[in-house]
């Protein structure tokens, strides 16, 4: 059984689900390329989700957040997406943008249950301004060895335990990755070359903390992006930043080329 990590819906779309269970309140400080994002429509807010900032206009998230709300983009008119940036509390954020534009892989299906290329490319409707507390992330270009590396972070303003509402406060959990193999074992479906798995722990990304940045904990480089729990063994899913790194690049690139013409 899978669990797509966003808020519940309003809508009779499919659920986005996710938050973090566990873990403590965390300064904006540390995570100043952290974002939350609200989707709205008729002036409602129907999902929420996290993601880190990638320029002073572009955004990264899971592309669950972005398709399953517009339905891959017919209803684009229907729904807006607003960032929120600059505090641990959202609601008290510095900085706030408007999304213009987005583009997930054209292999990204919301009906596919082994959810193969969760992620987008958010492009804002004007630049953000960089201060200490709002910060572009750094991303992690090279395959994730876990022999090397296993300690991670992953931080969010979702859902802090079965219903409860969203974490006004931004807070973060530790976990620890799996091997490839591991994560195979538990989830054969699943194509492990193109995410990261962490292990079973009392502590999780949950409700409305999808497409949030999991980073390694000793340089806070991104390495994933909160994707799906998979309920019955308990691992998390992140879609992988390094095996992803160059379709990020292109996508933000051409984006810009789109909305910036001279």
């Amino acid at each position: 059984m899978l669990l797509t990590l966003i808020l519940e819906f309003t809508s009779v779309k499919p659920e986005m689900k996710g938050f973090i269970v566990g873990g403590k309140e965390v300064a904006i400080s540390r995570w100043p390329f952290i974002t939350f994002i609200a989707a709205t429509s008729s002036h409602m807010i129907v999902a929420a989700c996290g993601g880190s900032l990638l320029s002073s206009q572009t955004v990264l998230t899971a592309a669950h957040c972005l398709d399953d709300v517009t339905d891959n983009k017919r209803k684009m008119d229907d729904h807006s997406f607003t960032i929120f940036m600059g505090h641990a509390s959202y609601n008290r954020a510095s900085m706030v943008r408007r999304v213009k534009d987005y583009e997930t892989p054209r292999e990204y299906d919301p009906n596919n249950e082994d959810v193969i290329a969760d992620i987008g490319v958010m492009f804002l409707r004007s630049p953000v301004k960089f201060v200490p507390n709002v910060k572009k992330v750094i991303l992690f270009n090279r395959r994730f060895s876990i022999r090397r590396d296993k300690s991670l972070m992953v931080a969010g303003w979702g859902k802090t335990g079965t219903g409860t509402s969203t974490s006004l406060k931004l807070k973060a959990a530790k976990l620890e990755a799996v091997s490839a193999k591991d994560c195979n074992c538990l989830i054969p479906s699943i194509n492990v070359k193109l995410v990261v798995c962490t292990a079973p722990s009392e502590e999780y990304a949950y409700s409305g903390d999808s497409g949030g940045p999991l980073v390694k904990r000793a340089s806070y480089q991104q390495i994933g992006i909160v994707s799906f729990r998979h309920e019955d063994s308990g691992v998390t899913v992140f879609t992988s930043v390094p095996e992803y790194y160059d379709w990020i690049n292109e996508t933000q690139l051409a984006l810009y080329r789109t909305h910036c013409k001279k």
